[in-house]
């Protein structure tokens, strides 16, 4: 089965990797150096709780389509360097101490988010359940964390 952000002990595991990065953590795949990734995901975070509204991606109309959006959510590990929405691009330089202190105040709120029924809509899926926000959410920190080596 799939980890879920609702699941308690998947946060615990999320927590507890995300103390391991550092400002020096080295990537193994991509661009984004771990203060870039850390600002991406606060803003991927915002959006599910639809504070950070985005547009929708080119490939919407395909992959939110119910089968597909499944199978990618709950089946097919991520893959490196896969496309995302342009909001969630950083290329400025960030503080890693501010993003990371960002991201795990945007991680603490977002894990007793749950109960709400105001979900955003994600740029590539659409409109979300609750356990589908809680998989992909899981799933995508995750992914980036793998990509620093923790």
């Amino acid at each position: 089965m799939a980890g879920s952000l609702w699941n308690i002990s998947d946060q615990n595991d999320l927590l507890e990797r995300l103390k391991l990065l550092n400002s020096s953590s080295p990537r193994k795949w991509g661009t984004m150096d771990v203060g870039q990734m850390l600002r991406h995901m606060d803003i991927a975070y915002k959006n599910a709780m639809g504070e950070l509204p985005v547009s929708k991606h080119w490939l919407e109309s395909v992959v939110s389509l119910a089968p597909v959006r499944k199978l990618i959510i709950y089946g097919i590990p991520f893959q490196k360097n896969l496309p995302t929405a342009q909001e969630y691009k950083i290329n400025a330089s960030i503080d890693f101490r501010a993003a990371n202190n960002e991201f795990l105040n945007t991680f603490q709120r977002i894990t007793s988010f749950k109960d709400t029924t105001t979900f955003g809509a994600h740029p590539i899926f659409g409109k979300l359940t609750q356990d589908e926000w809680g998989v992909l959410l899981f799933k995508h920190l995750d992914h980036h964390l793998r990509q620093f080596g923790v």
